[in-house]
């Protein structure tokens, strides 16, 4: 009779053996396909996003082998002699006794996978399945469809259950803070709500996207990751261009309204010569050069970064020992951009630094390589041949929209992802990479053959993404899903996050319930109020920006503190009252206190009040000294929820 440890091991010998035969399609366990599920479901929620205690981060490859602060987590290859894996099998990871535990079956993936030295789908089988075809456009229904396919399958391997679908009011609010850039009005909220059409969901997205709003939104979104932390200055006692780097968002906003496609649009920045004049787009240029000027390497990260999704900086100076780039493709890239010079102003062909159109000079302040002359060459490909156009951009971005070229897609693609899920499907969104591959690479394939099949159509691929379950979960969750389980749900794009608005979401929200048609001026100095040593700050905008601006890289982050919370609760602007309710008043002189507070709620949090609300309100509106100054109060207290400011 053999003895209980024996019988045990036996057990969990027999458990592995089944477990790596159930690991779906092959024998060993991949990366996005077996491993992640098990770690979003135990791990990411204390050592991925805004959690990484012991600053271990294992949402992706390059994260997990870079470890923590004590060190290396994962040896390829040795399992044993992984602290990760030695955490994991004593039970000492995830910790904490309501912690659940890895069961067999997933430990014996997490072990499989590091002995196997740590595959990825795309490094074994080199293809994934989007689902859909590649070659032609699909109804956004149906690539709605495809996307919660590719995530159903994978919370079904993480053992998850997703969020459920939004109420109304939530998808409602959501859509209009996404697409217009704004909360939706009270009369536009209580249409949206009261209509019973089966469709309008579809038909909201429809009419957002066909709106200005929209295009204003989008534009100001690419304008800020365009746009460095410190906008450069020029020349003249350092004039920072604000004007103009709004004036090509403004720009960019109108040429997607219009339909007009990313492909064209990315060419008309990357080809764009002359004035700024009506050309806003000339601007790009300036912003990512150095002192208010292009140079050639700072043009190739930009757009490296931008549209094509790849880190390309460590590349300037020396082979980047993390990435497959040398030195020499950086600068090959850069020399595409070295005949053209550019500064806020203008972009002129035949100024820059390059001796001949299609080649550089790598300068004094590399590293490496000093004084070689790099010939042109689009990224991993052999050096073009002699280039005779005086502005070798057009070839380059000939190369770069074309349908068989995968960076342009992707990058956009995972840019959007990002924008609704503060989460790329690559992290980060600019490191494309097959040692940074995407937790769901279906799904990116899919969305990037899509974009391309339509001819780079950006409402399109939104109207895809929009229409489908996963952006139109909920926020919510059941009260006995515990902070493990939310993490993981968050990370496996099983339930919406909850983000912060941006600047200009809060901003423009603000202005609507207050009735203001151009400047909302929340400075705490300005030119009535400055005294003694307070100094009026910057302008009303660019001082909202400072003060409200959110994480770019992560919208989820809380970044609102004692600042904004003072200037919420004391700004004299904030208590004066809203112009938009004094005038529904004057013209509606029956409307009685209850339609009043249903109004303030529907104008700020996009819903009614619920009966205690209802009563508090009403009760606060009796105690006050007259109706308009209970309002005031009212609308003060909306705009200091957390709600208010919260995109959910």
């Amino acid at each position: 009779m053999i003895g209980r440890l024996q019988l045990r091991l036996a057990l969990i010998a027999i458990a592995q053996i089944l477990a790596l035969g159930l690991i779906a399609h092959g024998a060993e366990p991949l990366l996005e396909r077996d491993v992640l599920p098990v770690l979003t479901k135990h791990c990411l929620g204390c050592h991925g996003g805004l959690r990484q205690f012991g600053k271990l981060d294992l949402r992706t490859l390059p994260a997990m082998l870079a470890g923590g602060e004590s060190g290396v987590v994962i040896e390829k290859g040795r399992a044993e002699k992984s602290v990760l894996w030695q955490r994991i099998a004593s039970d000492e990871m995830p910790d904490g006794d309501d912690r659940e535990k890895l069961n067999e079956r997933e430990k014996a993936i997490i072990k499989a996978w590091i002995n196997a030295g740590l595959p990825t789908v795309a490094e074994r089988t080199g293809k994934v399945d989007p689902l859909l075809s590649a070659d032609q456009r699909h109804e956004p229904q149906e690539v709605a469809g495809a996307i919660d396919r590719h995530l159903d399958s994978f919370l079904e391997a993480a053992n998850l259950t997703a969020a459920a679908r939004s109420d109304d009011q939530e998808f409602m609010r959501r859509l209009y803070l996404d697409l217009a850039g704004r909360v939706p009005t009270a009369e536009q909220a209580v249409a949206f709500l009261d209509d019973l059409a089966p469709d309008k969901r579809a038909k909201l997205i429809d009419a957002l996207l066909d709106s200005p709003r929209f295009g204003e939104q989008f534009g100001r979104t690419w304008r800020d990751w365009v746009c460095p932390p410190e906008l450069p200055s020029d020349d003249n006692a350092g004039t920072q261009p604000y004007r103009q780097a709004n004036e090509f968002g403004a720009w960019l906003g109108k040429k997607v309204v219009a339909n007009e496609s990313w492909g064209k649009i990315a060419r008309e920045i990357l080809t764009v010569q002359g004035e700024i004049k009506n050309q806003p787009q000339v601007i790009f240029y300036g912003l990512v050069g150095q002192g208010g000027r292009s140079t050639p390497d700072g043009t190739a990260r930009a757009v490296g970064s931008l549209f094509m999704g790849v880190q390309l900086q460590c590349a300037q100076c020396h082979d980047d020992p993390y990435r497959a780039w040398a030195q020499e493709e950086h600068w090959a890239l850069a020399a595409f951009f070295g005949s053209s010079q550019a500064d806020f102003n203008k972009v002129e062909i035949g100024k820059g630094p390059s001796k001949s159109p299609g080649t550089i000079e790598i300068p004094e302040s590399a590293f490496k390589r000093k004084g070689t002359t790099v010939p042109a060459a689009f990224l991993g490909s052999k050096p073009l041949d002699a280039i005779k156009q005086d502005d070798p951009r057009g070839l380059f971005v000939d190369w770069l929209v074309d349908k068989n070229n995968s960076y342009f897609s992707r990058a956009f693609t995972n840019r959007l992802w990002f924008y609704f899920f503060a989460r790329g499907i690559v992290n980060p969104i600019d490191d494309l990479r097959e040692l940074n591959p995407p937790s769901h690479p279906g799904l990116l394939q899919l969305l990037a053959n899509e974009f391309a099949a339509s001819n780079y159509d950006v409402k399109h691929l939104v109207r895809c993404i929009c229409l489908s379950q996963a952006y139109q979960r909920s926020s919510f969750l059941e009260p006995n899903v515990d902070e493990q389980q939310r993490q993981a749900l968050t990370f496996a794009f099983g339930r919406m996050p909850l983000r912060v608005m941006t600047a200009d979401m809060l901003l423009d929200s603000l202005k609507q319930a207050y009735g203001e048609d151009k400047e909302f001026d929340l400075r705490t100095a300005n030119k009535e109020s400055a005294t003694g040593m307070a100094a009026v700050v910057a302008d009303a905008y660019r001082e909202f920006h400072r003060q409200f601006g959110t994480n770019k890289e992560d919208a989820s982050d809380f970044t609102h503190g004692v600042s904004q919370m003072l200037t919420f609760i004391n700004h004299r602007r904030l208590l004066a009252g809203s112009k938009t309710l004094d005038g529904l008043l004057k013209s509606e002189a029956d409307m009685t206190p209850g339609q009043a507070i249903e109004w303030l709620y529907r104008s700020t949090l996009s819903r009614g009040p619920d009966e205690q609300e209802a009563q508090e309100a009403m009760g606060f509106v009796q105690q006050s000294k007259d109706p308009a100054t209970g309002y005031r109060g009212i609308l003060w207290m909306l705009v200091n929820r957390t709600e208010f400011v919260l995109v959910r």
